[in-house]
């Protein structure tokens, strides 16, 4: 299947051609088309690629040249055409992919299937070539966020933050913050490759880390290569939790409006239980942007987000932005202090994230499907998710990798240990 959990991925040079981006780019050109990269080496000639796909067909071909995927949906709706990003997201440097967009959004399942069945007819050429022109979206962009923040608190209380870029976001985050009135130390802002892996986990933030406290700063923001993610260090150079971090945003989204908040399958009961006590409505989606926003979209929801660090904000564009959630996170410090101190009153859950290889992700979950033996109420709307009295599983293929994935919380270690072991025996016999 060509399509994964967020647009087309897999090894630049085996998986991701610049074949394949010229021929799916023609495939979705069904309109003027704007595209953009992250700093991978590989977007290069991805970009070039899509680029010609996109004017083969006849229609025009605006280039963004670096940026953030969220500013690839801006741009979207700024001219009212198709996107393409040309991107892995927080995949490893040796991956590139494509994500394409409409109206401010990733485009839906039933769009990928019309652009395979484009695909598998062969290249569509237009009338004449089209035009393609360079356009920069940075600064329509900066004033959107800024619009969605208290600038004038930012501005009054010029906090000292430290922005690891590591990717895309170099282009415009630590410009946004400083225009803000932040005072920022860029780390890893150059526009070529990556200096750390992409992910922004806590095992690849020992530099902003440390950053933080020698700098004596009041917290540090990390991206990872596209900048639809974002991971926050507090003053003590430690990493947030990820459902810490996203309960702290849905608390300040609802506090300015009431409404639905949509997360997936793997949150925790730390994120139900805070919609619930700020007087929201809780709704799970399976794993994927897409489903976040296609789901915001359906119901009038006030915030989408996922516990990696992406987030749908209702004021700006319809998919995760890591530059809109730092900007956010800014304005959440300005007001309410040291988010340590705000982390701090969460009481978290003992949880296990595990990943286990596999060489067909696919037959190895109908395995698990048929074998995982839990009591509890069973979801398999992605993958098989069960929740039990004081616990919740979920084992899922990635959409990414040839990995599957294994998520439990529970109230108790030994409860935990439980339910993860007999999830963790299934997976083994599957893989």
């Amino acid at each position: 299947m060509m399509f994964g959990t967020s647009g087309i991925r897999g090894i630049y040079g085996k998986d991701i051609t610049p074949e394949l981006a010229l021929r799916v780019a023609n495939a979705f050109a069904e309109s003027d088309v704007c595209i953009g990269q992250d700093t991978r080496e590989s977007g290069v000639p991805l970009a070039f690629a899509a680029m010609g796909g996109v004017l083969g067909s006849g229609h025009g071909g605006i280039g963004l040249g670096i940026v953030p995927t969220p500013l690839v949906a801006f741009g979207t709706m700024k001219f009212a055409c198709g996107g393409i990003m040309v991107t892995a997201s927080h995949n490893p440097a040796e991956y590139n992919g494509l994500k394409f967009m409409r109206k401010g959004r990733e485009i839906s399942r039933a769009e990928e299937r019309r652009i395979l069945e484009r695909y598998g007819r062969g290249m569509e050429y237009g009338a004449g070539p089209g035009e393609r022109r360079i356009e920069n979206v940075i600064p329509d962009y900066m004033e959107l966020v800024k619009k969605n923040v208290d600038a004038k608190l930012i501005g009054k209380r010029k906090p000292k933050v430290v922005v690891d870029c590591n990717g895309a976001g170099a282009v415009v985050t630590p410009y946004l913050l400083g225009e803000l009135g932040c005072r920022v130390v860029s780390l890893n802002c150059e526009l070529r490759g990556f200096n750390r892996p992409s992910e922004p986990n806590k095992e690849n933030l020992s530099w902003l880390s440390s950053a933080v406290r020698a700098c004596g700063a009041d917290f540090g923001i990390a991206h990872d290569g596209d900048a639809d993610r974002c991971s926050i260090v507090d003053e003590r150079g430690e990493l947030l939790n990820a459902d810490v971090q996203l309960a702290l945003m849905i608390e300040e989204e609802l506090a300015r409006k009431k409404g639905k908040v949509i997360s997936s399958v793997e949150s925790s009961l730390i994120v139900k239980e805070t919609v619930e006590k700020n007087g929201g409505e809780f709704v799970l989606t399976p794993v994927g942007s897409v489903h976040v926003s296609e789901e915001m979209e359906r119901s009038g929801a006030v915030f989408g987000g996922e516990p990696a660090g992406e987030y749908v904000f209702r004021g700006g564009v319809g998919v995760p932005d890591g530059v809109m959630a730092a900007a956010k996170y800014v304005e959440l410090f300005c007001s309410d202090g040291k988010l340590s101190t705000l982390a701090s009153k969460f009481k978290t859950n003992p949880m296990a994230r595990e990943k286990f290889r596999t060489l067909d992700r696919v037959n190895a979950m109908e395995r698990i499907m048929g074998t995982l033996r839990l009591d509890g109420t069973v979801n398999k709307d992605d993958g098989i998710r069960v929740d039990g009295e004081g616990y919740w599983v979920l084992v899922r293929a990635s959409g990414t990798e040839s990995i599957i994935r294994l998520t439990a919380e529970a109230k108790t270690k030994e409860l935990l240990e439980k339910v993860a072991g007999k999830a963790r025996e299934a997976i083994r016999k599957a893989v």
